[in-house]
């Protein structure tokens, strides 16, 4: 009788936020702020998007799992609703399993092969977490490989003070290595600086 009344409730619930998303109000971030503090229906609620496939709600829940913030904690089906997020091209699923992928942790190896296919994808997608991510892993790892897009990426958010502070030195090192592994623009960036400060680029 209790978990009928809770479901009852949740749907009434459910239904409110369809009014306050008609008035411009994001229903499924009340949902979420009431979940991580603990609120049984919208855990209820955000819990049933997730298992209908719902790839922002797995994001979140995945995310409240792996805290065990208004919820228990459970690291195991954290990574499973990541995974499926993830899976289904959300670009915050992305980002957050591949924060965790490469730094590991207890209960998590570390790999570092899928968390920099993970992080790229996401900072393709402009995640700001994914490109300070990898902007730091790349700055303490420059003779690991990437992909030369997301090289040149990681420049252009120097170059233009956005997300990463303004860095003119770190952004023509970025174009750089984008530009040896291929990127056209970076190339033609690297080629016209050089022509303008020959001694500028090593």
């Amino acid at each position: 009788m209790k978990h009928l009344l809770t479901l009852i409730l949740a749907v009434i619930s459910l239904s409110a936020y369809s009014v306050a998303n008609s008035n411009g109000v994001d229903p499924m971030r009340d949902i979420e702020d009431r979940a991580a503090a603990g609120d049984p229906v919208a855990i209820i609620a955000l819990r049933d998007s997730a298992e209908c496939g719902d790839p922002r709600a797995m994001n979140f829940l995945g995310f409240l799992y792996w805290q065990g913030m208004g919820t228990r904690l459970d690291q195991d089906s954290a990574l499973y609703f990541l995974r499926e997020a993830a899976s289904k091209g959300d670009a915050k699923a992305s980002a957050n399993l591949g924060h965790l992928l490469i730094t590991g942790a207890e209960t998590l190896q570390p790999d570092t092969v899928e968390a920099l296919k993970l992080l790229d994808f996401a900072a393709s997608r402009r995640s700001s977490a994914a490109i300070r991510e990898l902007a730091d892993y790349f700055d303490r790892h420059p003779g690991d490989s990437a992909y030369a897009a997301t090289l040149k990426l990681i420049g252009d958010v120097y170059s233009h003070g956005f997300i990463l502070p303004y860095n003119y030195r770190k952004a023509l090192e970025y174009y750089d290595r984008a530009a040896q592994l291929g990127d056209t623009v970076a190339v033609r960036i690297i080629r016209e600086h050089r022509e303008i400060f020959p001694d500028d680029i090593k």
